[in-house]
């Protein structure tokens, strides 16, 4: 999960400790204000996630019996 975290420039550095106290990666940080504003994207990997994806190459492949649940 990808979120865009802004704040405001005098709390930048803190809120980036945070969200990585958390265990968020942080990616393409925007330290210069602009407006009195910065921001950065924290990137988590959410748990079970690949079970979804597997959900999904499931329905797409067509080996499912759709009779049984009738």
């Amino acid at each position: 999960m990808r979120i865009r975290v802004t704040t405001r420039a005098d709390l930048f550095e803190e809120r980036k400790r945070q969200h990585i106290e958390r265990g968020y990666r942080i990616e393409d940080e925007r330290p210069i204000p602009v407006n009195g504003l910065c921001s950065f994207i924290a990137v988590t990997e959410i748990p079970g996630s690949d079970r979804g994806d597997e959900l999904v190459a499931l329905a797409l492949s067509g080996n499912h019996n759709w009779s049984r649940d009738c």
